[in-house]
């Protein structure tokens, strides 16, 4: 294992790789010792949880335990919907992602792994800190109509079984919990009649490998992503009108992403101008990380997120992500963001784009790893 500096790659030498394994996103076999991810298989199964609700003017929670088995990498909702009719009815802005109005993965203690947020905020969650699984609203599935439909993947692991939980004890589940909004929160004028929804939730796993191939070499038994935890967590600060000091309060472990959207007090998305806004200020206790337009930010989102410079996709209205992750692929992205309990991180700007409608949010996402030992090259920063 190669000695592992948060926030610095380690370039393993010639001799380091030929003794551990290659650069190129896997590893050798050590000692006759063939890798987890080459030993292991990915695993799925039918749904384990199916929620039927037609949308009312209430909010309906669903908790549903983790089928045990392998080594958890996430778990995917897929909505479908049916006997909608719109009438006069109006879709609501963040439709159809609003159907939800919290998602959250907990651990076996009920702690929250993704902490609840609503469904827009998973939504971006996937786009911009899982670029390479895609934009939800690209797929064939997506519908934003009376009978909304799209898929959602919850996903705890990064890459290569970074971040994977072992999924193994039948007596201690891990669990995935939804609320279905109610209907005003799909729809800003009511249609004729509101849709039935279907949420099926299936997980997605590395499997248990053998313990040995069919050549009789052993097989490596754990994952080298289990040494680090993530958390992927929410906060909604107040934004003012005029001047504000919004501090980031959610610090202690290694930032791997985070993501602005930007609301007025009507809670409609907000572009910020840099005419009004000003620049911004980012600063992560004595030392300033940079100081950027608004329209800097969207240009450094396109040049870091392909899909955008190509136009692909489009960032949508009042989202701002700082990116603190390598793309391996294009090799461009920064490490991750170490931080400690008492860091003091904060953006300073200027509310003035909210007009009226204050005082507005600034809803902050993270991404954060907590890691308790040496990583593999492979995946440092990824």
């Amino acid at each position: 294992m190669f000695p592992r500096i948060p926030g610095i790659h380690n370039q393993p030498t010639a001799a380091a790789t030929a003794e551990h394994g290659s650069t190129d996103g896997t590893q050798a076999p050590q000692g006759g010792l063939v890798p987890f991810i080459v030993g292991s298989n990915l695993y799925r199964e039918a749904p384990f949880s199916t929620t039927v609700q037609q949308l009312d003017a209430n909010g309906h929670e669903t908790v549903a335990n983790i089928t045990p088995g392998g080594f958890l990498r996430g778990v995917v909702l897929q909505i479908t919907s049916a006997s909608g009719v719109i009438g006069a009815g109006v879709l609501a802005a963040d439709a159809p992602w609003s159907l939800f109005s919290s998602i959250s993965i907990e651990d076996i203690s009920g702690g929250p792994i993704l902490y609840p947020m609503n469904g827009f905020a998973a939504f971006i969650k996937q786009k911009y800190l899982h670029p390479w699984e895609g934009d939800p609203s690209k797929r064939s599935d997506f519908s934003n109509t009376v009978n909304p439909a799209f898929t959602l993947r919850l996903s705890i692991e990064l890459r290569d079984t970074l971040c994977v939980l072992a999924n193994t004890d039948a007596r201690a589940q891990y669990r995935v919990r939804f609320t279905i909004a109610p209907s005003t929160a799909v729809f800003s004028t009511a249609p004729t009649t509101t849709p039935t929804v279907t949420v099926k939730a299936y997980f997605s796993a590395w499997a248990q490998p053998d313990a040995h191939d069919l050549m009789e070499v052993p097989i490596q038994q754990s994952p080298d992503g289990l040494i680090a935890s993530r958390f992927v967590m929410h906060e909604v600060p107040a934004l003012n009108g005029g001047a504000n000091v919004i501090r980031h309060t959610l610090m202690g472990n290694e930032i791997r992403g985070i993501v602005w959207i930007v609301r007025n007090s009507l809670g409609a998305r907000v572009n910020l101008t840099d005419a009004n806004t000003g620049p911004i200020d980012f600063r992560l206790d004595n030392r300033r990380e940079w100081k950027m337009n608004p329209s800097q930010i969207v240009e450094e989102m396109q040049w870091f997120y392909e899909q955008l410079a190509n136009a692909t996709q489009t960032r949508e209205a009042g989202v701002y992500v700082i990116p603190r992750f390598r793309d391996p692929g294009r090799m461009i992205g920064e490490y991750w963001l170490q931080t400690v309990e008492q860091s003091l991180l904060q953006c300073e700007l200027n509310g003035t784009d909210l007009g009226a409608n204050i005082p507005g949010t600034l809803e902050i996402i993270y991404d954060e790893l907590a890691v308790a030992g040496d990583l593999p090259p492979h995946l440092e920063g990824t």
